[in-house]
């Protein structure tokens, strides 16, 4: 079976797609499949049908709907984008005693905070005049940069955490990890150390 004729003729994202495609291949047990990587927009296809294909074929294999078995083609959204409400996030903030700003999402938008104060917005440029960093370029640009972040999250509705990139799947390439090893120290700790 060939999937490129809708993967790639469609002006949809393919992991969809190619979601659907697999179910269908794994359902009807279609062995062999025909992938083409040719159109700009389905330049991960490839990852894209073997994230898919192992995940069919597991559900399949455990009788099972294709769910929880890994977040490879999850690309634009989350199930669980927000793990804090916005209460929570409030009854947080106002716990805070330092000038660390913390910056989290929840359903009612982006939540900046620190000791001076909490703010909300759906739109990152309008946090920035609140924050008093105009001065610190430093510290602006790593803000602006995580604020613009969290905002994407919120509008696509992708789970944020601060110094930390976004997940999007198999449609990028993952860091490797070695995971028995501490990791190095983030943005905000190595430049808060070279200034010591």
């Amino acid at each position: 079976m060939g999937t490129g004729n809708l993967t790639e003729l469609t002006d949809a994202d393919s992991g969809g797609v190619t979601a659907t495609l697999l179910g269908i291949c794994s359902e009807l047990h279609i062995r062999n499949v025909l992938v083409v990587q040719v159109s700009p927009h389905t330049r991960r296809t490839i990852q894209e049908h073997d994230a898919a294909r192992r995940m069919m074929f597991a559900a399949r294999e455990d009788d099972s709907l294709p769910r929880d078995y890994g977040g490879a083609l999850v690309q634009l959204h989350d199930r669980t984008p927000f793990p804090n409400t916005a209460q929570e996030i409030a009854d947080l903030a106002a716990q805070i005693k330092d000038a660390n700003f913390r910056i989290e999402t929840a359903e009612d938008g982006i939540h900046v905070y620190n000791r001076d104060g909490h703010y909300v917005a759906q739109d990152a440029f309008s946090l920035f005049p609140k924050l008093g960093v105009g001065k610190d370029a430093p510290h602006a640009f790593y803000l602006g940069a995580e604020l613009m972040k969290a905002e994407i999250a919120w509008r696509l509705g992708k789970r944020y955490a601060q110094d930390e990139p976004l997940d999007w799947g198999c449609a990028v390439d993952r860091l490797v990890e070695d995971r028995t090893r501490l990791r190095e120290a983030g943005h905000t700790l190595r430049a808060s150390n070279s200034a010591s």
